[in-house]
């Protein structure tokens, strides 16, 4: 990862968790990051252009209302309810001690932009709490789409709040837009998936598939139990369902696509050939599932769509005593293969590859992190159309950016594997 190039680093007071950050788009592609920590500080984190055309990094402390002193924000999450303005939703799971006891009082707070506007204020959607009342620890907190069918079109994409909690369960919450508040729905009617489990919920990952006719569901728990289901949106039926028991705690489930169609096909359409028999029968895509455990190694379950659980692999690990914390996957150096990068606990992002002659993965690098790793992204976040990596640490945001010499040239290699070859090095090749 020696292509990474420190940019930028946030500062933030006191330290977060796995959960207390979340990114989201503004109508105009904007990227945003909102970060959290447990002292109840909120950090909006964006790069503007200044008036002489360069970016600049702007890091805001937000004051959203109904966070009382002394409570500790556990989660957030954050969407963009309109494609084309911006209408703003922010949810924030809080917890504190009760004045008249020494019990534990938990919230769903959320905050709406209450109408859509081509400008973005963060401070405004602040002020404007919708608050929900919970009756047991939250968990992780994201959000996903409530599919309903008329037939076989789609009449509404509405989208929910998914929140696991320390009482065993998956809560959902809805927004009755009569009258502009949220109300937990029946999980079970909507997400079958989502029944009673051995203990807490810590991660959970949606797919949504064949045109969002069908939805993948996984989740680990703390005791090490990992599910994974396909459910039928338009019966809300499941269609398979498989599990796993690990022997700890697991720290993240993360889903992701692997693509069916390679390079040189992409190419050939970018040309104008017609390779259908090539690319015939790839409408479901591979899905694999990474399960972090934090302690164990992590496993790899490839094409679960069409393999369950049965086909898979551990990663490798270097340090046995170390805390496998996070995961993302992408291409991060440009080869049409996507690489896998794990962070932990010993200040340090791991990257792993798969080797096609050894048909294994290894662990090609290290990254030093100047802190324990919470969460990683591969996101946009300057908005020049390059993603950076951004490493949420205890410490803080650390921005990572490709040098753009080598972006450069990455970019003149694939301009030259997609370029028509001319007629005087076709004749040159053949001699």
């Amino acid at each position: 990862m020696e292509h990474f190039k420190d940019a930028h680093y946030f500062h933030i007071p006191s330290q977060g968790n796995i959960y207390t950050v979340t990114d989201l788009k503004l109508a105009n592609g904007t990227p945003i990051l909102l970060a959290a920590s447990l002292k109840r500080e909120i950090f909006c984190i964006e790069y503007l252009e200044s008036s002489s055309g360069f970016l600049v990094s702007t890091t805001k402390e937000v004051s959203f209302t109904y966070i009382p002193s002394g409570a500790e924000i556990i989660s957030i999450d954050a969407f963009n309810k309109s494609t084309t303005n911006n209408e703003l939703v922010i949810g924030i799971t809080i917890i504190k001690n009760s004045s008249d006891s020494d019990t534990l009082e938990t919230f769903l707070n959320i905050y709406c932009q209450l109408e859509e506007n081509e400008d973005f204020d963060i401070e405004n959607i602040a002020q404007n709490c919708l608050n929900v009342e919970l009756n047991f620890i939250p968990y992780k907190l994201l959000h996903t789409h409530l599919i309903t069918w008329n037939d076989c079109s789609i009449l509404g994409k509405e989208i929910v709040f998914v929140l696991s909690g320390s009482d065993n369960q998956v809560h959902i919450f809805q927004e009755n837009t009569t009258d502009h508040v949220y109300r937990e729905i029946d999980a079970k009617e909507y997400f079958p998936e989502f029944g009673k489990t051995a203990s807490p919920v810590v991660w959970i990952d949606i797919q949504f598939i064949n045109n969002f006719e069908e939805r993948v569901t996984a989740f680990g728990c703390e005791c090490g139990y990992v599910k994974l289901m396909k459910i039928n949106t338009k019966t809300n039926k499941i269609v398979y369902n498989f599990s796993v028991r690990f022997g700890n705690y697991i720290s993240n489930v993360y889903l992701y696509r692997e693509d069916k169609i390679k390079s040189k096909y992409k190419i050939q359409k970018i040309i104008g050939v017609n390779n259908s028999s090539e690319s015939a029968g790839n409408s479901q895509p591979i899905l694999n599932m990474i399960v972090i455990n934090s302690i164990l190694p992590a496993v790899i379950f490839r094409d679960v769509l069409t393999y369950g659980l049965s086909d898979y692999a551990t990663l490798p690990r270097h340090d046995n005593s170390t805390i496998l914390t996070s995961c993302v996957v992408a291409d991060i150096d440009f080869d049409d293969e996507k690489e896998i990068l794990l962070g932990n606990s010993s200040e340090e992002i791991m990257l792993i590859k798969y080797d096609k002659g050894a048909k294994n993965w290894f662990l090609e690098e290290l990254k030093l992190i100047a802190a324990p790793v919470l969460c990683i992204k591969y996101i946009d976040l300057t908005g020049d159309g390059v993603k950076d990596l951004v490493v949420f640490s205890v410490k803080g945001i650390h921005v990572l950016q490709y040098d753009h010499h080598y972006i450069n040239e990455q970019l003149n290699k694939k301009i030259d594997s997609v370029c028509i070859p001319t007629i005087s090095n076709t004749r040159e090749s053949a001699i």
